[in-house]
């Protein structure tokens, strides 16, 4: 019986050898020397079993690697470790390259010593091919991303160049003619726009500095309530001039934490700002800030237009917009919730944002690394 099963497992991988076209199943000696080439090497290779039996498989390398001794260090690393992986460039009979999958296996007897060597490979051009496209958009990707960074840093900085001018100018008008009631409304609207301008140029340059990886925090302990207090009236203009409620809803207790207060409050001025822009007149704005586990977590919720479940998941994206009720983009260039992102991830936290839908406000989550007191 076990004869007979031997047999059967005989033929069936004489079969197996000799049917299975798309891959190469050699054997060698000890030296090195070819002792069997299935039909699938002959077709692989271009070589009839006459011809390559008794040659080195050396013949089956590129010549620069025959050079350096490749098919000598596959046998050495085969008899060490049993096995010897052969990825790389291999050479038809006619000079014509392919890229090959496979290994080099050393083939022990009962007594484990090394009787010879089976080598299985397959044609993989295929993938090669494959990974050579991806790597090509993938360096292509990064030089575009590489432009877009070198442009927004330009484009902050030009910006940049005409605010003071105009701030001044505001200041001159202001201490030229003093208490000209005409001049407050359009000179407010300024001051107003050059501040707007100014924490986009910021946003701009900051969302380039942390993709070079540039930016230093200046971490300390500090509560999570003296930041969200300072983000708050950074933004209650803006808010009294929509007539919105800011509803602060704070623990008396410090939630310490260990970052770089200017970065936090911009990071909840940003959240805050996207909440005041999209919240109706006369709309309510929540912040809110509470323990969870190792972490303390800040929410800023608003009953305004709401977000898609379509935009969720890539309200974080760099230049996404939302869209209101209506299906129209509210402006903006979509920077910064990205850079929300970015800044609350260098102080090893995460932000989240909820919805239920359009018309039906939205929370955005900040969780940060707990400190104990």
């Amino acid at each position: 019986m076990e004869r007979e099963t031997a047999a059967t497992s005989d033929y069936l991988i004489r079969l197996l050898a000799e049917q299975a076209e798309e891959f190469a199943i050699i054997l060698l000696d000890t030296a090195g020397h070819i002792t069997w080439w299935s039909p699938g090497a002959a077709t692989i290779f271009g070589i009839p079993n006459e011809l390559a039996v008794g040659k080195h498989f050396s013949i089956l390398f590129a010549p620069e690697d025959r050079e350096k001794g490749i098919d000598a260090h596959e046998m050495v690393t085969a008899a060490g470790d049993g096995a010897a992986e052969d990825d790389r460039w291999l050479q038809r009979a006619d000079g014509a390259r392919f890229w090959a999958n496979g290994a080099l296996i050393a083939l022990h007897n009962e007594e484990g010593e090394c009787i010879g060597y089976g080598k299985i490979l397959r044609d993989r051009l295929d993938i090669k091919e494959q990974l050579e496209t991806l790597r090509n958009q993938y360096e292509a990707a990064q030089a575009v991303n590489n432009r877009k960074d070198v442009f927004l840093s330009t484009l902050s900085h030009e910006l940049r160049n005409p605010l003071a001018p105009l701030s001044n100018a505001v200041r001159l008008i202001r201490m030229t003619v003093p208490d000209t009631p005409e001049l407050e409304y359009p000179l407010r609207i300024i001051e107003r726009q050059v501040a707007s301008l100014a924490r986009l140029t910021d946003d701009l340059l900051d969302i380039t500095r942390i993709s070079a990886g540039k930016i230093e925090l200046k971490k300390q302990v500090l509560a999570l309530q003296d930041v969200l207090r300072a983000a708050v009236e950074s933004v209650r203009p803006a808010s009294r001039d929509r007539r919105q409620q800011l509803h602060i809803l704070l623990p008396p207790s410090p939630l310490l934490i260990d970052g770089d207060a200017d970065r936090l409050i911009q990071v909840f001025v940003n959240i805050l700002n996207n909440g005041i822009k999209f919240t109706p007149d006369e709309g309510n704005i929540w912040v809110k800030a509470t323990t969870e586990g190792e972490e303390v977590v800040a929410h800023v919720q608003d009953d305004g237009v709401g977000i898609s479940p379509e935009m969720l998941p890539r309200i974080f994206d760099l230049f996404t917009q939302a869209e209101s009720t209506r299906g129209q983009s509210q402006g903006g260039l979509g920077i910064g919730l990205a850079l929300v992102k970015d800044l609350v991830a260098l102080h090893g936290g995460s932000v989240q944002v909820r919805s239920d839908g359009l018309g039906k406000g939205s929370e955005f989550s900040v969780r940060l690394p707990r400190v104990s007191p």
